[in-house]
């Protein structure tokens, strides 16, 4: 009686267990008894800080790096204080999801891991004839900077309007330019600055004169005679160009270094770029925007 009991029993219990709603709440509830544990896992991994001897090893370094010695065993224990609060408020920042969508972290990952991915790569130093072969193929890169000597005389707006001061210079353009005169500022007003300029450059002439009109005259305009009036930054000018210094290519053998240099820079730069196309190869880029025009 016992043991058909015990029978019945058992075969009720396996027709229970077949039932599939019966499994699918055992598996649910397996599942759920899963999930709770990893998330509790998560959970205690993401509120546990670990200082190890690797961190304090970096933050040892790092100072050293900074200041030339050791930190005091009072400065090591701020900057481990500095770290904890520093981890703390960025995994709760995390967890607000402040990293979403904020471009200044967006650009610093994709600069970190350009610097990891590609920057990081050596390159050989290159062969005297590589080096030849960029320094030809590149004299761009390793011109003197054309250069412009002349003498002016200056009209200020400050004293009188835009146009009379204009006038003015015309006028004395007309005294100036049939003589054999190359400088004559006290004909003009007095100038802030230099009334004499010598191998001036494109940077030193917008630094000084902040008119690009200035600086287009002073390299197209004839040489030996009074050009105006131009005006610039201050007001007006009469111009008389002594001379102009095109650029010319440099040596290699006086710039041997800054060619290897740059030769470099090239090669990494078409490092990058191939180490780049690779990984393009991967993403799909839809560009929906050019479908709204």
């Amino acid at each position: 009686m016992a043991t058909f009991y015990f029978q019945t029993m058992h075969l009720n219990i396996r027709r229970f267990l077949s039932e599939p709603f019966i499994q699918f709440i055992v598996l649910g509830g397996l599942l759920y008894i899963l999930v709770a544990y990893v998330q509790k896992q998560a959970d205690k991994q993401s509120t546990e800080i670990v200082i190890d001897g690797n961190r304090v090893g970096l933050m040892l370094m790092n100072y050293k790096t900074q200041t030339g010695n050791l930190p005091t065993k009072q400065q090591l224990n701020a900057m481990i204080e500095t770290y904890i609060k520093e981890e703390i408020s960025y995994r709760e920042a995390k967890k607000m999801g402040l990293d979403k969508d904020d471009e200044i972290i967006r650009r610093r990952l994709s600069q970190k891991f350009d610097f990891l991915q590609t920057d990081l790569d050596e390159v050989e130093t290159p062969t005297v004839e590589e080096l030849l072969h960029f320094y030809k193929n590149n004299q761009a890169l390793f011109q003197n900077e054309p250069t412009v000597s002349f003498s002016h005389i200056y009209f200020s707006t400050d004293k009188s309007t835009d146009s009379i001061a204009k006038q003015k210079a015309r006028d004395v353009l007309l005294q100036v330019k049939p003589t054999s005169i190359q400088r004559a500022p006290e004909k003009g007003d007095r100038f802030a600055l230099q009334y004499d300029y010598t191998n001036q450059g494109a940077i030193d002439i917008q630094q000084n004169f902040g008119n690009k009109q200035m600086l287009d005259i002073l390299f197209s305009a004839p040489l030996n005679t009074w050009t105006g009036p131009v005006q610039s930054g201050y007001g007006w000018h009469l111009i008389y160009i002594e001379k102009r210094d095109t650029a010319d290519v440099i040596p290699y053998a006086t710039i041997k270094e800054e060619v290897k240099q740059k030769c470099i820079e090239a090669i990494k730069v078409a490092q990058n770029k191939k180490v780049y196309d690779a990984l393009s190869e991967k993403y799909n880029v839809t560009r929906s925007y050019l479908d709204e025009n």
